[in-house]
């Protein structure tokens, strides 16, 4: 009689154990699923299109400052004309901005999407885009 419940406790422990090997497995296939999923939203994003930035009359012997956005692409005295700058879009909406280090006037310019080849001059201390 005895023998006999030396059994059913094993039958049981063996039960709890298969029921506790699932259950991690769950666990661990759900917290690798999620963790899959993060990255795949959090991923970064990139972009294919380039944009070519010429800074071509009025802004030799001039410091100037250029930024893409929050990111400085220039920041000297511009020595020759055209000063040329290439850069592969990195953000969903493109901003450019030139900043005049002596007078601190900024222009900013809003780029398309799709990229492309855009030249800059200086007329009267204003900075025109022409294309």
């Amino acid at each position: 009689m005895r023998l006999k419940h030396l059994r059913t406790n094993r039958q049981f422990m063996i039960g709890n154990s298969i029921v506790f090997i699932g259950v991690i497995f769950v666990v661990v296939l759900f917290i690798y699923l999620s963790l899959r999923m993060q990255a795949q939203k959090n991923g970064t994003h990139y972009y294919n299109e380039v944009y070519q930035v010429s800074l071509s009359e009025g802004f030799v012997g001039k410091g100037y400052t250029v930024y893409m956005n929050d990111s400085i692409l220039f920041d000297d005295v511009v020595q020759q004309e055209p000063q040329l700058l290439q850069v592969t879009r990195f953000a969903e909406e493109t901003s450019l901005l030139i900043v005049n280090k002596a007078t601190e006037q900024v222009a900013v310019f809003e780029l398309p999407n799709d990229g492309g080849t855009f030249r800059f001059e200086q007329q009267d201390e204003e900075i025109v885009m022409k294309q």
